[in-house]
């Protein structure tokens, strides 16, 4: 079929519809841009849903690039979708699909928030999607060599797969079959140095898992997990089960902070995000801005504040907040990441950190837990949820407590204005956000709220 190509959809892909019928089915296209007419085959058609991707290109946008990884186009690799848009375009689409949610499942009062905050009036909310360090320092490049190559080499951690046929690759899109990969672009050089591809060692260590992963930790040499194993680029294991990371916390006027986490733990894979997030995070909490230290230098404390942080992880926010002077209570799912934890803020007694589920419960148990009877509540609460985000009931129980202020880390557009709409509802007044382009060449980045009840 031949298809007018209309705005970014979330998930990757773009709303289009078949050419000379306007009113036509709606069908979401991969591999294409806004603006474009595309031929393109379906993948899947349901009574309610039509998927497709793109097999050729007759009407080209102007930001239709060269794409970053090949492999990772039509019937390649999932999770690289948008590799054949331009950076600052991608960070176009990443803006709309943001607006979009905000007004569509966010709802008009989050839409307002967001224009009032912005001050777009009753125009469209919309906020800005930033770039990383690397990609504005590669795109600010006078080297074209440079620019192009902005947005690769920037993944600290990357995951693996055997094909039937024993060769590496990954999935393809929506999948369970393995295609094989014959480079790693977007990852960083360290772990495209180790050879995962072509070396034998790692094709014969890994023949009874089927899967690998490689780790780049800032702090030490890289290394590849296996079944659990960790390895060194050499293939010989470590009988190391973590790995060291180093985040710059010097906007915070905390130097380098360092972390010992767990190889196959979760850790953010691009190399600027841990040190990003750290700054704009911790300043959120503190200040109730998300402006970077670049932008409103200037040295924080947290003396006798009282922050109670929900889905916690090895302690990336907890390890700052607490330098800074905060009593700190933690709430993780992860024992494994809890046990981190405790091994990264051991030097901290006005930290405490609890292994559990994140439930309203929970939520109220631990928040009104502080000072020295254990009869305080929190100040302010920080929430870094996966994908699927907080929901309703956490927030709500979250508002019960009462804080000041609420720091909301979101990695789905979409969960980011529920939660946010949730929060309004609950008298919250929106005071900061952003979006960071955490997730180069990928549908995927990354949305900072915080929120003031008057």
């Amino acid at each position: 079929m031949v298809l007018d190509v209309g705005a970014p959809a979330h998930g990757g892909h773009c709303v289009a519809r078949p050419v000379g019928q306007p009113d036509g089915h709606v069908v979401f296209v991969r591999h294409a841009l806004p603006g474009e007419t595309v031929r393109a085959v379906m993948t899947q058609k349901t009574s309610k849903t039509w998927r497709a991707e793109t097999v050729e290109v007759l009407a080209a946008s102007p930001d239709r690039v060269r794409p970053a990884w090949a492999e990772a186009g039509a019937e390649g690799v999932g999770g690289r979708e948008l590799s054949h848009v331009a950076l600052p375009a991608q960070r176009t689409w990443k803006r709309w699909v943001l607006a979009d949610c905000l007004r569509r499942i966010g709802g008009p009062e989050v839409a307002e928030a967001v224009a009032a905050l912005t001050g777009q009036g009753s125009g469209p909310a919309s906020v800005a999607v930033e770039a990383m360090p690397s990609e504005r320092e590669a795109e600010a490049s006078a080297d074209q060599r440079v620019r192009e190559r902005a947005g690769t080499a920037t993944r600290t951690r990357v995951s693996l797969e055997t094909t039937a046929d024993g060769r590496i690759g990954m999935h393809g899109f929506r999948s369970a079959e393995v295609k094989a990969v014959s480079s790693l672009p977007l990852a960083v050089r360290e772990i495209q140095e180790l050879g995962l591809i072509e070396r034998r060692r790692w094709r014969d260590l890994v023949r009874g898992s089927g899967r690998l992963s490689a780790v780049a930790p800032s702090g030490a040499e890289p290394v590849v997990v296996i079944d659990g194993q960790v390895y060194s680029s050499r293939g010989k294991p470590t009988g190391r089960k973590r790995v060291d990371e180093v985040v710059d916390a010097t906007g915070l006027r905390l130097g380098e902070l360092r972390y010992c986490v767990h190889a196959d733990g979760f850790w953010q894979v691009h190399r600027d995000a841990p040190g990003v997030l750290v700054d704009r995070v911790v300043r959120g909490a503190l200040t109730g801005t998300l402006e970077g230290s670049s932008s409103r230098p200037g040295a924080v404390r947290a003396e006798g504040l009282k922050v109670l942080e929900l889905y916690s992880g090895a302690g990336l926010f907890t390890l700052p907040l607490a330098s800074l002077g905060g009593e700190v209570r933690s709430l993780e799912g992860s024992e494994q990441a809890v046990r981190d934890a405790r091994r990264n803020l051991h030097a901290f007694p006005g930290a405490h950190l609890f292994a559990g589920r994140v439930t309203p419960a929970s939520v109220a148990e631990l928040g009104r837990g502080f000072g020295e009877a254990g009869d305080q509540a929190a100040d302010v609460v920080v929430l870094d949820p996966p994908r699927k985000g907080a929901g309703r009931a956490v927030v709500e129980a979250v508002a019960d407590l009462g804080p000041r202020r609420v720091v909301l880390v979101a990695c789905d557009p979409a969960a980011a204005a529920r939660d946010l709409g949730a929060l309004l509802a609950r008298g919250y007044s929106l005071a900061s956000m952003c979006a960071l382009d955490m997730f180069p060449h990928t549908h995927h980045f990354e949305t900072l709220i915080v929120l003031d009840r008057d």
